[in-house]
């Protein structure tokens, strides 16, 4: 992934991660977008805004996120 990359690229790229690997961490999410996690985080928001439920979850291995509902954008 490159740097120059926009936020809302960057936030869809996030959903699809989050699509094909329900209960990925905010940690592999941010390493796999090459952000931190609090960025991440921020992209997990840009998605919640435009009405994509996406569910977090704090457990063991810190925050999960997985794509609630039907999986269809809205």
């Amino acid at each position: 992934m490159t740097h120059d990359e926009s936020p809302t690229a960057r936030a869809l790229l996030l959903l699809e991660m989050i699509q094909s690997s329900p209960g990925i961490t905010a940690e592999r999410l941010a390493g796999r977008l090459g952000v931190s996690e609090r960025a991440a985080r921020r992209y997990v928001g840009i998605l919640r805004e435009a009405g994509i439920p996406i569910e977090s979850v704090r457990g063991p291995y810190g925050v999960t996120a997985s794509a609630g509902g039907s999986g269809c954008l809205p």
